[in-house]
């Protein structure tokens, strides 16, 4: 039994595990490629974003700047403005009328729409003048012209038409031009004589006759088209007092018998 070695100390030396012969666990790398190929793409598209704006300004450096493009008022000739006018080459709409070319200013002729018309008139009697009074306003936004010869003056009871205008020669007056500025205005008149005439002006065989009393719508028209109206009533015909009738007799007899003796 001597000189051997117990077993006990030999399964004891066998078990004992060696300093150095543990296994560390693998590293992970994904964190780290995923992290340096978002750098990586965020550094090519900076470079392609550059290289962009670089080919950008060369090729805006090279070519010609556009030519401005003028207002349609000056460019297509025929257009129609918003104002309602029809425009040449080089017009421009403003309140003081058509400029052409910044130079010249022309004055058109007032567009029915922009013309509000109001027409008042007060009764009269039987066989007098009915005078009615003709406001006209520009209600656009441009200077323009007109004329009296451009409105017409109808006066009708019921169904019968009595006088119109229209259908009458022309005088002086009416022909004249009338200037409107922007919501500016100009009041005239129109008149009505009190008479009855066929056609709207032809005197009747024997001459015409004077309006019956009643009530009677007066109307403006402007190019055929019903502008403006109002009613208005003729009152009968005032009657002569006989006093007057008596006192102008008995002068006209005392003025009369001088001259019977002077004739004499």
């Amino acid at each position: 039994r001597t000189g051997q070695r117990p077993a006990s100390s030999k399964v004891r030396g066998a078990a004992r595990p060696s300093s150095g012969g543990g296994r560390r666990p693998p590293v992970n790398l994904w964190p780290r490629r995923i992290i340096t190929g978002l750098g990586l793409l965020l550094i090519i598209a900076l470079i392609v974003w550059g290289i962009v704006a670089l080919v950008r300004a060369v090729i805006g450096a090279i070519s010609p700047d556009p030519a401005p493009q003028s207002s349609p008022q000056s460019v297509q000739s025929g257009a129609v403005d918003a104002s309602g006018y029809t425009l040449k080459g080089g017009q421009e709409a403003t309140a003081d009328g058509l400029l052409t070319n910044g130079t010249q200013i022309d004055i058109p002729a007032c567009l029915e729409r922009d013309i509000r018309v109001s027409a008042k008139a007060s009764e009269a009697s039987s066989g007098s003048a009915m005078p009615v009074t003709l406001t006209l306003e520009n209600r656009g936004a441009v200077a323009c012209s007109t004329s009296l010869a451009n409105f017409s003056l109808q006066v009708s009871t019921g169904d019968q038409l009595v006088y119109n205008s229209a259908r009458c020669e022309q005088d002086q007056q009416s022909s004249t031009t009338l200037l409107l500025r922007p919501n500016g205005t100009w009041t005239g008149s129109l008149s009505w004589d009190g008479y009855v005439y066929t056609d709207g002006c032809t005197p009747p065989a024997g001459g015409a006759s004077a309006a019956a009393a009643g009530t009677y719508k007066v109307v403006v028209t402007m190019g055929g088209r019903e502008v403006g109206s109002t009613v208005v009533g003729v009152t009968p015909a005032p009657v002569p007092q006989s006093g007057a009738q008596s006192g102008a007799q008995s002068g006209a007899q005392s003025g009369a018998q001088p001259g019977e003796r002077r004739s004499r």
